[in-house]
């Protein structure tokens, strides 16, 4: 009887990301759902300009955040709630300064049919979902997934079937919206039951917190940062919205490994292997996905697919270099120095004019940012060896 529960409980213990993969799948089915339905309801000029704004939003979603939620995992973790309320202070202040970024680099425009993205940066900002990801109750992150992409479609259905630009600009903000008040609903009516036990406390000291911090920005920009700062065709957009797919899987992903401190082969299988998956069915059938995706894709959009069907391979080879490195404090300053490395690099490297060079420009860069995080867990490994 003892072998069958210990048997039992590492059955549980090895498959406990599946609540954060229901989650996201539940997200992603949502997200393609309402893909297909502004794909096949509006034009794709329109689409285009709407992804490329998403994408800026989704900057100024990162920095909103701060790089401060796996930090603030562990501060709940940890019982430590008056730095917690401290870091969501920041990050409110951090959103503010977003919102004004984002109108300024938008224009006029912003105020009349782009102000629902506005709401964005401070509904992430905001948003308690940490607290619940600290106490592992990864199946209300499910819940919050399928009420929020419930009302994503809804707001998606009414926008194409009116055809209204300006509700297409509502879509996203009433996901985000819905997102935050269904964490805070959720997030201090604690579960009676836990699909999982929550890792034992961690002590936290400032020089532990900065390192998570630069790593966590890192990995949040690093699906949007490039596509802002080199991408002017709007079909690269279009293509990215799919790149994102792969993005929020490995998010929710790395946030269920980081909330248990998953070491090992167990955490490098639930991020390489589906997204090797996606890598190799863009590489194969980049026309069936654009195809189900958009109404009339065109070659343009199916050769970028191709293009960048490394893309998802090489975002979860990062993903796993950053779980390795981000609580490691000698490696505490390699998240920051690479995510400042790609901004000035992105602001010096001319931007080839065709949008395939841009893409494959793109994955070299990713490229580098992995080897230089790969030397670094090595120089790590080499003192932890030699002491």
């Amino acid at each position: 009887m003892n072998n069958y529960c210990r048997a039992m409980d590492k059955i549980k213990h090895s498959l406990y990301p599946l609540w954060l993969i229901t989650a996201n799948l539940t997200a992603r089915l949502g997200g393609m759902v309402i893909l297909l339905i502004l794909g096949h309801g509006f034009a794709a000029d329109q689409l285009g300009h709407y992804f490329a704004m998403l994408a800026l939003v989704g900057l100024g979603v990162t920095a909103a955040q701060a790089g401060t939620g796996p930090l603030l995992i562990r501060l709940q973790q940890a019982g430590n709630h008056r730095a917690a309320i401290a870091c969501v202070i920041l990050r409110g202040m951090i959103a503010l300064i977003a919102i004004l970024w984002i109108a300024v680099e938008t224009g006029p425009d912003t105020l009349t049919q782009y102000w629902p993205l506005l709401l964005m940066p401070i509904a992430a900002a905001l948003s308690p979902d940490w607290i619940i990801s600290a106490r592992t109750e990864f199946s209300r992150i499910s819940l919050i997934a399928l009420i929020t992409q419930m009302v994503g479609i809804g707001t998606a259905t009414g926008a194409a079937l009116a055809g209204d630009p300006h509700l297409l600009f509502a879509v996203a903000p009433a996901i985000s919206i819905t997102s935050f008040l269904a964490s805070l609903l959720f997030a201090f009516t604690p579960a009676q039951d836990h699909p999982t036990e929550p890792p034992e406390r961690v002590a936290l000291s400032r020089r532990s917190c900065f390192g998570p911090i630069g790593f966590t920005l890192l990995a949040g920009l690093l699906p949007n940062l490039d596509f802002v700062l080199l991408a002017a065709d709007t079909t690269l957009f279009l293509a990215q919205r799919i790149f994102l797919i792969c993005a929020a899987f490995l998010a929710a992903i790395s946030s269920a490994l980081f909330a248990k401190q998953q070491p090992g082969h167990l955490r490098d299988i639930w991020l390489l292997v589906p997204m090797g998956g996606a890598t190799l069915l863009l590489w194969i059938w980049p026309g069936g996905v654009a195809a189900l995706i958009y109404a009339t894709p065109t070659e343009a959009l199916i050769t970028l697919l191709q293009t960048g069907a490394l893309w998802p391979i090489l975002l979860a080879l990062l993903s796993r270099q950053i779980l390795i490195l981000q609580e490691q404090s000698s490696a505490m300053w390699i998240g920051w120095l690479c995510l400042c490395g790609m901004i000035l690099t992105a602001a010096l490297i001319p931007a080839p004019a065709q949008p395939n060079a841009v893409l494959v420009l793109m994955q070299l860069r990713m490229i580098v940012v992995l080897g230089l995080l790969h030397v670094s867990h090595l120089q790590h490994v080499r003192r932890v060896a030699a002491s």
